[in-house]
């Protein structure tokens, strides 16, 4: 063997020595300490860094998500909700099975089988993602708890240490709670879009119904919106929807939630949601603005927003369907007898591509037949207009715009113009309407009903609309009272010894202010002057020359004391013009002091919520009725009967006569010099509605409008609706609706008179009438042939006219 050969197999062979060797494991013991001490240091590092400043999950049992406020009406049906999330909690008891598995199948099959997180899961996701890719959307591998960690603390985005950190909270949560706890925390979590959280509110939201009650497609339409509420809408992307919806049912079917019968018989069926309800923010919005200022200011914003109070009040949403309808009815009338206003906004004037533009009254994007929109004019000539309304459009005609003064379209209209029109049918597939020309009326109303015997405020208006102006005109509101304010100084006159038909003479008559010393000389409405006339006709009629006698009699100071009585707090002066109501008041405050004579002389102060709860049941609040004895029940009957006669033919509120052939009717009509406010206040035996109509400045509201004329067909319109709903109620109970009465209280006494002279009805008197009196106050001696003579109009018109009317 060479020796090279030798020399290399000797240096293969050689083996280290004891001490390199011992240096070798040195050097290897010391590099995997670093390096295990540099891993753990890195693991501790990252732990710290992920576990700092983490929320405790136990915060979660005193967590209070925010809560929905409910508003009930008085028949106890939610009619408003206050809320910065729509919310309504429900316990896991109440959360059905089926929504529970359809949850599960879809969100977390390994639910029950994990602690938090769920490493097979997040494998199956990859794989699904790499291979699968269903829906066209990549799978997630976070479990239930994972999401519920993510929605209560931590943001969602989309990095490693956030993913760290829902681990971590996901662990201590399942260590904390129970699965069943966790699940209920879940469905009362999430959003659901459309403004709701929660399946409770969801499933109200889209079925109208309690989450406990939907169906195996609807539960699963519920389970697929977790995923993505802004994707997933039966609103806004139907056909996505039921994809997806779908794709659920799969999921419950392979996890053996469903049979495969079942899963295809659900799919089957179409998405069936109710349409999206937008209430209209007009409809109770003066009255339930009432009571958001009021709670926010006594218990708080987070109170009203947040807290989930429970707050009920008298609102009744029938009688406000009534009067909203009649408040809208009239003032379009009024404001299409002053004809056409050429003020409307022109789009193409500011640059604004009407094919494109949002209105900013399109608050939703339906439209429904029976409603008024605003419009976008597309295209108008002399017969037709083209017009859009959102994503519809329409064709206008010229039949129906008599009141506008001309038969030619294009003499009103341009392209461009934004104005309003009444929509009569709507074809939803081709996305067309027809529609009618009208206008927003520019004079103003507002409107109360209220219970007398209790202060129940049952409907309230404060204007023509809450979206153009949100001052409430029948709270806020200081108007010239006018006529509206004679009931009250003929009550302080029956106090001081006049009666029914004690008489007085109308004629021009030059009173003497004593305060100012000048002369003031009132005339009468229809210029008119009747001769001698009874306390009562001078009423009916509103007869200023009366009343001016009346108060100069009893003294102007009286006036206002009378005034103070019946709760006015106006500033009165004791002139003789208080007689036509000069001073001004709030339609509240003068439909209050109109309750005292239908309640029997008592006054209640008006409410309108009757109590407050918190989220738990207990009693914030509790309405305290106030209570004050305004008149004798006497006196107070004697001036409704008088008062009956103004809703009776023959007096200024003879139009509401035929309502009176089903409940008894008794008010008074108010109306200024300057026709700039228009009053009507009434009542029956249960029920005082008031009514004011009139402009945003005092001025006319249209030639000759009187209370009778622009505000009575409203307070007609709307007692007409309320008989209406109790015959109907009666129909349906199988009865005859109940005859109500005003209430004679004793020592009253009924007396057949002349009702023009006011003395004892005689065989040759036309006008026999069967007056009310106090015990001992009537007339005492017959009407003779020079009373009727002294009575201007006694063989006048007037006995034709009753007679006829």
């Amino acid at each position: 063997m060479p020796d090279w050969k030798k020399l290399v197999l000797k240096i293969r062979i050689r083996k280290p020595s004891r001490e390199k060797r011992e240096r070798i494991f040195r050097i290897t013991g010391r590099t995997c300490l670093f390096l295990l001490a540099a891993f753990l240091g890195l693991g501790f590092g990252t732990y710290y860094a992920v576990t700092r400043n983490l929320p405790d999950v136990e915060e979660l049992e005193h967590f209070e998500p925010y809560i929905i406020t409910s508003v009930l009406g008085d028949d106890g049906r939610v009619v408003k909700e206050f809320a910065v999330e729509r919310r309504l909690e429900v316990p896991y008891e109440k959360i059905p099975q089926v929504l529970l598995r359809a949850v599960i199948a879809t969100e977390d099959p390994r639910f029950f089988g994990h602690r938090g997180v769920d490493l097979i899961g997040i494998l199956r996701a990859v794989k699904e993602n790499v291979f699968g890719r269903r829906e066209g959307k990549p799978q997630g591998g976070s479990t239930i708890t994972q999401q519920l960690a993510t929605s209560l603390f931590l943001r969602r985005e989309l990095t490693l240490r956030r993913k760290l950190k829902e681990a971590v909270l996901s662990l201590r949560v399942e260590r904390r709670y129970s699965k069943t706890k966790i699940l209920e925390m879940y469905c009362n979590q999430f959003y659901f879009g459309h403004g709701v959280y929660g399946v409770e509110s969801a499933a109200h939201l889209f079925f109208g119904k309690s989450v406990a009650d939907v169906t195996l497609e609807e539960a699963a339409m519920l389970a697929g919106i977790f995923r993505g509420p802004s994707i997933y809408s039966p609103y806004n992307a139907p056909q996505l929807m039921l994809q997806r919806r779908n794709h659920v049912l799969r999921r419950m079917m392979d996890a053996g939630a469903i049979t495969r019968a079942q899963a295809e018989e659900s799919m089957s069926k179409p998405l069936a949601v109710l349409p999206l309800r937008r209430a209209s923010s007009d409809f109770g919005a003066y009255f339930f603005e009432e009571v958001r200022r009021y709670v926010e200011k006594t218990y708080g914003y987070d109170a009203l927003y947040r807290q989930g109070l429970k707050i009920t009040t008298t609102f009744n949403a029938e009688m406000q369907a009534f009067a909203e309808s009649a408040v809208d009815r009239q003032l379009r009338s009024i404001d299409k007898s002053l004809g056409w206003r050429k003020d409307k906004r022109n789009l193409l004037g500011e640059g604004r591509d009407v094919e494109e533009v949002w209105l900013e009254a399109w608050t939703s994007s339906q439209v429904e037949p029976g409603t008024f929109e605003e419009a976008v004019v597309l295209a108008a000539d002399k017969a037709e207009a083209l017009v859009r309304v959102k994503k519809y459009r329409g064709r206008l005609g010229n039949k129906d715009i008599a009141w506008t003064k001309t038969r030619n379209l294009d003499q009103l209209l341009k392209p461009g113009d934004v104005i309003q029109v009444a929509l009569k049918s709507v074809d939803e597939e081709k996305k067309e309407f027809e529609a009618s020309l009208e206008q927003e009326p520019e004079v103003e109303a507002a409107f109360l009903a209220v219970v007398p015997q209790t202060g129940e405020v049952k409907a309230m208006i404060g204007g023509h609309s809450f979206r153009k102006s949100e001052f409430n005109r029948a709270t806020q509101a200081l108007r010239q009272a006018g006529s509206a304010i004679k009931p009250f100084l003929y009550t302080a006159a029956l106090e001081t010894g006049f009666t029914a038909s004690t008489r007085l003479i109308d004629e021009p008559t030059d009173f003497v202010d004593k305060w100012s010393g000048q002369a003031w000389s009132p005339l009468n409405y229809d210029r008119l002057f009747k001769g001698a006339v009874t306390l009562r006709k001078g009423l009916e009629e509103s007869r200023n020359i009366v009343t001016a006698k009346v108060l100069e009699s009893i003294s102007p100071q009286t006036g206002v004391n009378a005034c103070r009585k019946f709760g006015l707090t106006s500033t009165i002066y004791p002139y003789l013009s208080l007689s036509l109501g000069t001073f001004e008041v709030t339609l509240l405050e003068l439909l209050s002091a109109y309750t005292v004579f239908p309640n029997r002389g008592v006054r209640v102060e008006p409410y309108f919520i009757a109590r407050i709860e918190d989220k738990a049941g207990n009693l914030l609040e509790e309405a305290k009725v106030e209570v004050e004895e305004v008149i004798p029940p006497q006196t107070a009957y004697l001036m409704t009967y008088m008062m009956q006669g103004v809703t009776a033919p023959g007096g200024t509120g003879w139009s509401a006569g035929p309502l009176t052939r089903d409940k008894p009717l008794a008010g008074k009509t108010g109306t200024t010099d300057d026709f700039s406010d228009a009053w009507m206040l009434g009542f029956s035996p249960s029920l005082c509605a008031g009514v004011w109509v009139g402009r945003e400045t005092k001025m006319e509201i249209a030639p000759r409008h009187s209370g009778a004329v622009a505000a009575q067909p409203i307070w007609n319109e709307f007692f007409k609706k309320v008989i209406e709903a109790e015959k109907a109620r009666a129909a349906a109970e199988g009865r005859e609706p109940t005859r109500e009465e005003f209430a004679v209280p004793p020592n009253i006494v009924f007396i057949d008179i002349d009702k023009k002279t006011g003395y004892l009805a005689a065989p040759s008197c036309l006008w026999p009438f069967r007056e009310a009196f106090l015990a001992g106050t009537g007339p005492t001696r017959f009407c003779t042939m020079e009373d009727h003579m002294m009575t201007l109009d006694y063989y006048g018109t007037d006995k034709a006219k009753e007679e006829r009317d």
